[in-house]
């Protein structure tokens, strides 16, 4: 009888996972080395839902209106010349949640700011229109979303298109942004439901020769900015810290599939390439 007792046990406790063990990765491209915080497709799970795309996997937060983080691989594939889509609201969002529409921002101050540029996914118009639903977009500061954010997604497609493959995430961060006008908000609309204004958004990009895995020596770069008027039109670069402080800020892990000891020494330092603002 205590051999079976014992034999019964030893299965059971075989059958659960380890908490040490490595997230399973999904199928998609975009989070080839892992999401960086947890997700589910489940309709209860309203702070962080999980959108997974041909495009994209996004964790949406419908307290928020807005996401947690996006994920993204962008190659030299990837960009092309189809012409800007129109924002939508997403309605592969569940029932119960709050689908945002377009006119929310407008008369706000803020821009429309994608998470997943659209030049990122200008390669078809399927892909483009992709990024054009509510849920990949967040209400950023004009001096933001046109000065250095968009010199660093420039910065991001000419490396691309330079053969390396990037993997991207980007989000929002805290409470409070500031609009064209200098008038400082913590959330947009006239009536509810009203979408949460960041205080600072942040991306980090983990660039590779195509088709390698990463190493000690890899390039990772991570930007951290405000969302108000003091951003540099230009130059992204000064914004630059290490992927570390991201994680610490926003308690994401990101590489989480990646090696301990690769991921530790990807994590450690400020990106230090020389990189010339871009003056237009």
């Amino acid at each position: 009888m205590t051999r079976i007792y014992l034999l019964l046990l030893a299965v059971g406790l075989a059958a659960v996972p380890s908490a040490a063990q490595p997230l399973k990765p999904l199928a998609n491209r975009n989070v080839r080395f892992g999401m960086p915080g947890e997700a589910k497709a489940d309709p209860d799970n309203k702070e962080a839902y999980l959108i997974e795309r041909p495009q994209y996997v996004l964790s949406y937060n419908d307290k928020r209106k807005t996401a947690n983080w996006a994920c993204w691989q962008l190659a030299k594939k990837d960009i092309g010349k189809v012409a800007r889509g129109a924002f939508a609201p997403d309605k592969g969002l569940p029932k119960d949640f709050a689908a945002i529409g377009s006119g929310v921002y407008t008369g706000s101050g803020f821009d429309r700011g994608h998470l997943v540029p659209s030049k990122d996914r200008s390669d078809t118009e399927a892909d483009n229109d992709a990024v054009f639903v509510m849920t990949n977009v967040v209400p950023q500061s004009p001096k933001c979303n046109q000065g250095a954010w968009e010199k660093f997604e420039r910065y991001c497609r000419e490396l691309a298109e330079d053969g390396k493959e990037l993997y991207i995430a980007a989000g929002p961060y805290g409470l409070g942004g500031t609009a064209g006008d200098g008038t400082r908000k913590i959330t947009i609309g006239k009536h509810a439901p009203f979408v949460t204004v960041p205080a600072s958004v942040w991306k980090v990009v983990l660039v590779l020769d195509r088709g390698t895995n990463p190493n000690r020596h890899s390039r990772a770069i991570a930007i951290w900015m405000p969302n108000d008027g003091t951003v540099d039109e230009y130059d992204w670069a000064k914004y630059r810290v290490p992927v570390a402080e991201v994680e610490k800020k926003t308690k994401l892990k990101f590489f989480p599939l990646v090696t301990e000891e690769v991921a530790a020494a990807l994590k450690e330092k400020a990106d230090a390439v020389r990189v010339a603002p871009h003056k237009k």
